[in-house]
């Protein structure tokens, strides 16, 4: 008797093969038969006609290590099919954590992700080992990839400070990524926009990620600049993975101003031309016109070091200000953005800013745009995001017709009640995979369905070597998702973003119903998966 039959079901297997009308039996964690018909008993039969079952979808970048601890089930990933996340992303995870400078890293990292990372049980891990033992301890809702922070490492070393690090740094570093690899991390990443990763030179890049190149491991990069540097970022990328042999993914790919669209192109071209030289270097990219941050990420580099409290010890001077003003004006993250395509998404201390445009408050306020930021970042302690409406949508099309583009939320694991349902933060959390598949997939006809699945898929786990999962094959890991591919779609917006997605009607994680008919079960049947 298998534990679960599914019957009549549109099999999408995760290769990008046409689907085909097929039974399929579980067993325990695995999938135990796929066959045109299946004369057997099951303790639980499934009646999918008219449904698509396809493997559990991919996220190749997350930011859910940093929900988990306090939101184990993943509500708004598992909701929109989502078994297996990649995190540790931006240079940010939240291990290893070293005796030194465990406090100031833990404060920039509350100040990064706010409400949910202090209400974070930090005491309980300090290693990369600890932290991945006490997710592991009872579960979480979806299977966990981990990647370490270069930029938590980093300052782990080195505290924020933008100097050069000396031999015995270096030194030090390269044994904190080792160790936190030997520990269950796949590789690094970096944000290279952020402190400290935005201090790190390139050769200091280089110099670090050999460990993980010597390991076979990735290296996920939130590159230098999706703007004005779009394509000198993507060539450090390449030239990263060159000169380490690391495997490379960049990540939420995008060309951020219109001034920058046609970037977009171009830096495809790139990352093709890599890729026909033989490097594995590849891309993702999430289905919106807006990307999402802290508001202090518009401050200039030099705003942030020291960390927080130097940070805001220059905002309350007026000369500095000034200064900041200038240089967001002429470079930078913030520079050529239209404050009225600022929208708040989180100020927990200010709920009064939330789903507003920075343009509008500042004439609410009788201010300039940079100086009620200021004042903002100040009254918030710097606990304040946005979402910035910077993205053509023909490039988003051009895209993810790349033949190597994944699918990732850079999102985090809500709920639509209780303290997950805070604030009006980006729709990515809830929608990003429906989206594909209904706005893409079903309405501009970007994607056929199967292409879809196999970049969700089989192209993540490929990518991944996660050999188990991202296809339907007996022996392989029972990872499903049941949806109808007419009706699949992603309710979240700006407006209202807390909004599951509709059309998934069954989520199975190693062999487990963890959305049952609509619900989620509260089923803690995820592994952390090492490659």
């Amino acid at each position: 008797m298998y534990d679960i039959l599914i019957q009549n079901a549109t099999v999408i297997d995760g290769t990008g093969s046409a689907g085909y009308t097929a039974d399929l039996a579980v067993q325990e964690s695995k999938i135990a038969a796929v066959e045109k018909r299946i004369d057997a008993k099951a303790v639980t039969n499934i009646d999918a006609a008219g449904e698509v079952v396809c493997p559990g979808f991919i996220d190749m970048h997350s930011h859910a290590d940093f929900s988990l601890p306090v939101n184990r089930t993943a509500d708004s990933l598992i909701h929109q099919g989502i078994t297996t996340a990649v995190v540790g992303q931006c240079g940010l995870s939240p291990a290893p954590l070293l005796d030194n400078t465990r406090g100031e890293v833990i404060e920039a990292l509350c100040g990064f992700f706010g409400e949910l990372a202090k209400a974070m049980p930090w005491s309980r891990w300090a290693s990369f080992a600890d932290y991945l033992n006490y997710l592991a301890n009872p579960g979480c809702s979806l299977n966990i990839v981990p990647l370490a922070g270069q930029g938590v490492i980093r300052a782990g070393v080195m505290g924020y400070d933008n100097a050069a690090p000396n031999s015995d740094q270096m030194a030090q570093m390269r044994k904190e990524a080792i160790t936190a690899m030997e520990q269950g991390a796949i590789g690094l990443s970096t944000g290279l926009i952020y402190p400290p990763g935005s201090f790190t030179g390139t050769e200091e890049l280089i110099d670090l990620i050999k460990v993980v190149g010597e390991r076979k491991g990735f290296y996920f990069s939130h590159i230098r600049g999706e703007g004005d540097t779009l394509l000198d970022a993507v060539k450090e990328a390449i030239c990263i993975g060159r000169e380490t042999g690391a495997s490379v993914q960049i990540s939420h790919f995008k060309a951020a101003r219109k001034d920058n669209w046609e970037k977009s192109r171009q830096a495809l071209e790139i990352i093709r031309q890599a890729q026909s030289e033989g490097l594995d270097i590849t891309p993702d990219l999430y289905p919106y016109l807006a990307g999402s941050t802290t508001l202090v990420t518009m401050l200039p580099e030099w705003a942030h070091v020291g960390g927080p409290e130097e940070t805001l010890k220059r905002l309350a001077d007026p000369d500095t200000r000034a200064a900041m003003t200038n240089d967001m004006q002429t470079g930078g993250f913030a520079k050529g953005f239209d404050w009225a395509q600022v929208l708040i998404t989180a100020a927990p201390s200010r709920t009064d800013y939330e789903g507003r445009y920075v343009s509008d408050l500042a004439v609410e306020a009788g201010q300039s745009p940079h100086e009620w930021v200021f004042d903002a970042l100040q009254r918030t302690r710097l606990d304040i995001s946005m979402a910035i409406f910077g993205m053509s949508e023909e490039n988003r099309c051009r895209e993810l017709a790349f033949p190597s583009m994944m699918i990732g939320t850079d999102g985090l694991g809500l709920a639509t009640s209780g303290p997950m349902a805070k604030g009006v933060p980006h729709p990515r959390s809830y929608g990003t995979f429906p989206r594909v598949l209904s706005r893409y997939v079903r309405e501009l006809n970007i994607l056929a369905l199967e292409d879809a699945v196999y970049r969700m898929t089989g192209l993540a786990a490929q990518k991944l070597r996660l050999g188990a999962r991202g296809r339907i094959e007996p022996g392989l890991a029972a990872d499903l998702v049941i949806f109808d591919p007419l009706t699949i779609t992603d309710n979240a917006n700006y407006e209202d973003p807390h909004r599951y997605a509709a059309g998934i009607s069954q989520v199975i994680v190693n062999g487990n119903f963890t959305i049952r008919d609509g619900r989620h079960t509260g089923a803690l049947s995820g592994k952390i998966l090492k490659f």
